[in-house]
């Protein structure tokens, strides 16, 4: 608690159940991708007064706009306007702080990273963090929560597919990260008059990035037509495919990534099952993959070759599995990545959907070199690609299935990038 008695009144808000939502969540990094007049520097106000600095903690806050500031701050002084009426909490209005004891808020207009270079807090806020540069968080934001094991929230409303995207795929993923999804639709106190002079003049894909909080696609997105292709029943069984030709795609994980095996029927042109997993001893990986293979009968099932392929594909081999090494190359990996997007927008197979692998496909970008005019493909920079590459692969196998079936009988075989 402060080392200050609170004997004043405290004007705090009352929070509708998505505010509530994310205010309890126990996650140390939250990431919450708005719609426009959704609450969400309400939020950040409240948050910043009620969880941090009635508790004698402090709080920095940063948007990338002086009116985005200007509205935080003037929340924060009317919640403890009785605190500073009466001279428990002191304000400083030009360097916009707010103190009692060891508590204090401060809130910056951050045109740029540097310029929230200083000591350190138990909570840092970005609001509209789509708008603010990367390094503001990976440079300086992060560095500041060491000493005090701080917590961190990413709030905005979407500005396509950026870093702000990137961290919201991340807080689906769990391990300390949580994401929210906040449309304008569900504030309670958004009247309709309100909501109808928000939106008079949007054009639709305003519409839908504003208010509804949707990330549009940007220049570089690879898959498109997704969800016309997420259909696969959830619940299928091996029973259901015996007799059908099953193929299957294993991406290994390298250092912090995850393996990830997507399981496919040729017959039925729909992934079947899949799986991640990481920070699992190797071993134990091969055997989950193993099991997977033999439960579904695969016929054939391509392994990325890494420094952990090797081994895995090694293991499954002397298993007597139906498994083929897949080398990724600058060559071989843009037709592998190109063919799955074709089938997207073909809509030829149908996949299970998951917030995750969904997540990472909708992330993948593509990039063109200026010097060669060649194609390059991978997730943005802070986040995995394992689960698309697993897909990637699984359907890779399926042009060549029936003939490689017969051919693994022989030895030796070898495929453009397979070994």
């Amino acid at each position: 608690m402060t080392n200050q008695k609170i004997d004043f009144r405290v004007n705090l808000p009352i929070r509708h159940s998505r505010q509530a939502e994310i205010a309890n969540s126990c996650a140390k990094r939250k990431v919450v991708n708005a719609g426009r007049r959704g609450g969400k520097t309400t939020l950040a106000a409240d948050i910043s007064v009620s969880d941090y600095f009635l508790d004698g903690r402090t709080v920095m806050y940063a948007a990338p706009v002086g009116k985005q500031t200007d509205a935080y701050w003037n929340k924060c002084k009317h919640y403890l306007a009785d605190g500073i009426r009466r001279d428990f909490i002191h304000k400083d209005e030009t360097r916009r702080i707010l103190k009692l004891g060891s508590a204090e808020i401060s809130c910056q207009t951050a045109h740029n990273a540097d310029t929230l270079r200083s000591g350190n807090a138990d909570l840092l806020i970005f609001d509209e963090w789509a708008y603010m540069d990367y390094d503001a968080w990976d440079k300086v934001g992060s560095p500041m929560l060491l000493d005090n094991n701080g917590d961190a929230i990413f709030i905005s409303t979407p500005n396509r597919r950026n870093h702000h995207f990137t961290m919201f795929q991340r807080g689906l993923s769990g391990e300390g990260w949580e994401s929210f999804l906040f449309p304008s639709t569900e504030n309670p106190y958004l009247s309709k008059e309100a909501f109808g002079l928000l939106i008079s003049d949007m054009t639709e894909d305003s519409y839908r990035q504003e208010i509804l909080a949707e990330f549009l696609e940007g220049t570089g997105v690879v898959f498109r037509n997704l969800l016309a292709c997420l259909h696969a029943p959830l619940d299928t069984t091996p029973k259901q495919h015996h007799g059908h030709m099953i193929v299957a795609g294993v991406d290994w994980a390298k250092q912090q990534d995850y393996t990830c095996i997507s399981i496919g029927c040729v017959d039925c042109k729909q992934e079947v099952a899949r799986d991640r997993m990481n920070q699992i001893d190797y071993h134990l990986q091969w055997k989950f993959i193993d099991n997977m293979i033999r439960e579904w009968q695969v016929n054939i099932a391509l392994v990325e070759l890494n420094s952990i392929g090797d081994p895995g594909l090694e293991a499954l081999t002397r298993a007597g599995l139906p498994v083929i090494g897949f080398e990724t190359t600058a060559s071989s990996k843009p037709p592998l990545v190109e063919n799955m997007a074709l089938c997207f927008e073909r809509t030829e197979w149908q996949f299970q959907q998951d917030p995750v692998w969904t997540g990472e496909l909708e992330a993948y970008e593509r990039k063109v070199s200026p010097i060669t005019g060649r194609s390059s493909y991978s997730a943005p920079e802070g986040m995995h690609d394992d689960t698309v590459v697993a897909r990637a692969l699984m359907l890779w196998a399926v042009h060549d299935a029936y003939e490689d079936a017969g051919a693994m009988a022989t030895d030796g075989y070898q495929l453009g990038g397979r070994h």
